[in-house]
């Protein structure tokens, strides 16, 4: 330090050894035979983990241990599983004690300097690296998890992403989601003054500590976590007291280096003594030092998401970006929204303009006028530091690809282009899809369309659709307890939808006798074209509620016992989204995404489209066998809850965000034989159990 500040000459061919962690390993080990060899070290302790104790046994180079008898010392774990026993039960024993590390001060003249009070690690982004039940799971996990989080029985399927040193990133961290974002399990980016908040009363207590054991006063130094810093780290740094700090950057350290940026050689374990003589050479002289310099560049992280829309209609496509804009407000990022003057997908986003982290509206209808369009584009992605485009709907999508293929300044974002149809695309879609990161597609039938129109397949990311409950969530689904079912039909009166399908099944069955059913139609307007079709039989037992506002629709779904929909064309309706919620089982036609998430006889009935006597066969089917029905819709309502919820929906995106290339169907026949054995094994557990068969099992 003295050197680096111009007060003595640096000296030549000089080499400071630095020890990170003070495992244990450093007293044993380390110590010895620095000592041995008349070398000196500096050793940067994380100072949460300094326990209590006598001194144990050090190993003796000149041979046998110093100290005590037997194998030259305590065990040794390795530093990962040490680091996981200090986060998850606060077993510190595999750290030098405070009487370890004042040895190595007053007794060795080592230095002794922080490494961070915790070596607190974060999620730096969102790809997928496993699982917390993997075996080499990254040990920094366990401080990013709670305890709550880490114990539940489901603890080992928790995902692990991308680790780097939460000083340096504000990271993204489990939280439980609202009410209003549907709960479950989001991934929350703190804010700058939280990250601010983290380092300050980490610095503080390291500095405390260290200063503590050191015995050098104001003197202190630091070595960042991972290497890693930034400039928001480094002004915490500073006013914690701290004078220097070390990196992982590799160069010469001279007059005028920066004291919080003193360059290191990391040596890991696979190095020998000529990777470091080479590397010696390599950073000690000035101009060598310049060619092979390497910094540590910090990686971006995704702050802000712009969404844009030319729809002014809450359609079910609408209904997915305003729930895809409460996730990613739920997950602390800044959000801006770019609809149409008079959109009815206003009032759906006008609770989340107001409270904490309040989303931005703003009104724009030139979306005909393309280069108009992509310059308004251009202009409000630099104004909100937009990281991420993501557009819906027809128009929307061209000027912010015409932005990024004509290199307008500013359009620096990742472009997303929502596709949740399948009907053909613009016949030049394929063109602006090049500009793109990624086409988002609910269903591999709206991907494949899309495969013909000559979308590349690596532009495409399969993200399925969420449900998001309006208030509390439907109750868990119990036995009926009269005979008979409620056969429901929640669609228009368009040919797309086969309503007219629905009424012959219905005079089918009706004409084969069979009792105690009644069938409800919610969402026709207009009964006229289809008079003919409803049998005089049929008609006492038809209910025609009209045209419904949305929770009314939701009330249905909780009254009803089998959902069918026998679409000619569909994509992937919001509404077998919203019957899985409620338990339901369905009946629905081999069209569009609908196999995707119905699996014939798993957790529901597909038949093809047109085919009345088999849609009506499997109504049957499930009007005749309730514990059938409460089987298969047990197993769609664990579908939505793992699979389907908004914050699965939100990771899903921003593991696209990120960059993940997925593309995966959803593991419906694991699920439902991982539920079956849930069960059977609760019934085993509770002999006694009264209530019947238990519904998952032979699904």
């Amino acid at each position: 330090m003295a050197a680096l500040r111009g007060e003595i000459p640096v000296p030549a061919k000089a080499c400071v050894l630095t020890f990170d962690d003070c495992h244990l390993s450093n007293w044993t080990k380390a110590a010895p035979l620095l000592s041995r060899y008349g070398m000196t070290g500096v050793f940067f302790c994380v100072t949460d983990f300094i326990g209590e104790g006598p001194k144990r046994p050090q190993w003796n180079p000149e041979g046998g241990p110093e100290g005590g008898e037997g194998g030259g010392g305590p065990e040794l774990l390795s530093a990962p599983e040490s680091f996981c026993r200090a986060l998850d039960t606060g077993d510190v024993s595999q750290f030098l004690n405070e009487a370890e590390l004042r040895a190595l001060v007053q007794d060795y003249g080592f230095e002794v300097f922080g490494h961070s009070a915790r070596h607190q690690g974060a999620f730096r982004s969102l790809i997928k690296t496993g699982s917390l039940g993997d075996a080499h799971t990254h040990w920094s996990a366990w401080g990013i998890y709670g305890p709550e989080q880490r114990q539940a029985p489901d603890a080992g399927s928790l995902p692990l992403f991308e680790t780097g040193s939460a000083y340096a990133y504000n990271g993204y961290w489990p939280v439980l989601g609202s009410a209003a974002a549907g709960g479950g399990l989001y991934y929350r980016r703190c804010s700058d003054a939280e990250r601010r908040a983290l380092c300050l009363e980490d610095f503080r207590r390291c500095y405390a500590r260290s200063r503590d054991i050191n015995g050098c006063g104001d003197e202190q130094y630091f070595c960042w976590p991972w290497g890693q810093y930034d400039g928001l780290a480094e002004s915490c740094l500073r006013e914690a007291g701290f004078k220097a700090a070390f990196t992982l950057e590799r160069s010469a350290n001279a007059r005028g280096t920066n004291p919080l940026r003193i360059h290191r050689i990391g040596v890991g374990k696979t190095k020998d003594g000529a990777w470091l003589e080479s590397r010696l050479r390599m950073y000690s002289g000035q101009l060598s030092s310049h060619v092979f310099f390497k910094f540590f560049r910090k990686r971006p992280e995704i702050a802000s998401v712009l969404y844009m829309t030319d729809s002014d209609k809450l359609s079910g496509g609408s209904r997915q970006m305003v729930n895809n804009i409460l996730g990613m407000r739920e997950s602390g990022l800044r959000v801006t929204a770019v609809l149409p003057p008079g959109s009815e997908i206003a009032a759906a986003l006008t609770p989340l303009t107001t409270g904490e982290n309040p989303i931005e509206v703003v009104e724009f209808g030139g979306f005909k006028q393309y280069v108009r369009a992509a310059a308004f584009v251009r202009d409000l992605a630099r104004r909100v530091e937009a990281d991420v485009v993501h557009t819906f709907h027809a128009r929307a999508y061209k000027s912010a690809a015409l932005a990024k293929m004509l290199g307008l300044g500013g359009a620096r974002f990742r472009l997303f282009i929502n596709r949740g149809v399948i009907f053909p695309p613009n016949t030049i879609f394929a063109l602006y899809s090049l500009a793109a990161a990624g086409v988002t597609c609910n269903s591999f039938k709206c991907a494949e369309v899309l495969r013909r129109y000559q979308v590349p397949q690596n532009r495409l990311r399969l993200v399925y659709n969420s449900y998001l409950p309006e208030g509390a969530a439907p109750p868990e689904r119990q036995a009926r307890k009269k005979r008979g079912a409620r056969v429901l039909y929640v669609g228009n009166e368009a040919p797309a939808k086969g309503f007219d399908v629905f009424l012959r099944l219905a005079a089918e069955l009706v004409a084969r006798g069979v009792r105690d059913l009644e069938f409800v139609a919610a969402g026709v307007r207009n009964m006229q074209p289809f008079e003919a079709l409803v049998t005089p039989a049929l008609r006492s037992r038809l209910a025609l509620p009209g045209h419904l506002p949305h929770d009314s629709v939701l009330r249905e779904f909780k009254d009803a016992d089998i959902l069918v929909l026998p679409s000619r064309q569909e994509s992937l309706p919001n509404v077998l989204l919203e019957a899985f919620a409620c338990s339901l089982p369905v009946v629905v036609t081999d069209v569009g995404g609908m196999p995707e998430l119905v699996h014939d006889k798993v957790n529901g009935f597909v038949r093809p489209s047109e085919d009345v006597a088999g849609l009506a066969d499997a109504v049957a089917d499930l009007a005749a066998d309730p514990a059938l029905r409460l089987r298969l819709g047990r197993i769609n309502r664990e579908l939505v809850a793992r699979y389907l919820t908004n914050a699965a929906k939100t990771l899903t995106l921003l593991r696209v965000y990120f960059g993940e290339a997925l593309f995966e169907p959803l593991p419906i026949e694991a699920l439902a034989r991982q539920v079956a054995v849930q069960c059977s094994l609760t019934e085993s557990q509770e002999p006694d159990q009264k209530e019947g068969p238990c519904p998952h099992r032979k699904a």
